[in-house]
Formats: C-alpha cells, structure tokens, sequence
C-alpha cells in the first residue's frame, strides 16, 4: 500500500462585491484559510491587510466588483485584490482624528511587502505577509 502525502491546498479566490457587510465574512474566511496553511501567527496580520484593501475598493474605485485572492507561499501568504479602476491607491497624510485615510499605512506596517500591479482595464493591490519561519513540508 503506497501512502501519498495530501497536495498543499489551492490557493483561495473569490468574486464579490466589497460594502461593508461582506467585509466580515470575509475576514473570517481569510483568517480561516491562513490557518488551514499552517499561519496562524500571520492571521490578524493577513485579515487586517485584506479587510483595508477590500474596503478601499468600495471607496476608492467606483465599483464595489472585486476579486480577492490568496496564495500560500513557503514563507507566508499574498493578499491580493483586483478590481476594475485604474488608479493605483495613493497613500495619503491622514488627519488622525478622521475615520479614513489610515489603510495603506497599516498594511505598509504589517505587510513585508505592497504594491500595485496596474493593467488595461483592472488593477491588483497586494501585500505579502511574511514569517521568519518556512511552512513545515508534509
């Protein structure tokens, strides 16, 4: 009898449109799925990143219409969000006391890496949350 190790699971993509009410869905699905690939010290990281670029499309972009995706990677997870404006997000000075303008500064503080990848007619807006740790192998 020959034993085969499980395959890494995929990584997880979903359509959707962005208001609020979805964000908390969504974050639960995010943590889940960073916890599945064995990330659990990176969850409230990755759910924070995911739920700032996914409410940035539902204020930034004219079009609530997005994609969520994430990748497991040895080292960590990619976040990455595509919608259909093609304007890369500005980082802006927030004024502290207001309720906005702080999600691209808190991802640039938990995220090892960000940016914007802009094409014809869409854009994707990632972070990559690293650990110091490779992901044990199966």
């Amino acid at each position: 009898m020959a034993v085969t190790a499980e395959p890494d699971p995929p990584d997880y993509r979903q359509d959707l449109v962005a208001h609020p009410e979805a964000l908390a869905i969504m974050r639960r699905i995010v943590s889940a799925h960073v916890d599945l690939w064995g990330f659990r010290e990176l969850s409230d990281s990755v759910t924070l990143c995911a739920h700032e670029l996914l409410a940035n499309v539902d204020r930034h972009t004219g079009s609530p219409h997005c994609t969520i995706t994430l990748r497991r990677r040895p080292d960590g997870v990619r976040v990455t969000v595509t919608d259909t404006n093609t304007d890369s997000p500005a980082p802006r000075d927030p004024d502290w006391d207001s309720e906005s303008g702080r999600g691209l500064a808190l991802i640039s503080g938990v995220a090892e890496h960000f940016g914007t990848v802009v094409r014809q007619e869409s854009k994707d807006v990632w972070a990559e949350i690293l650990t110091s740790r490779p992901a044990a192998l199966a």
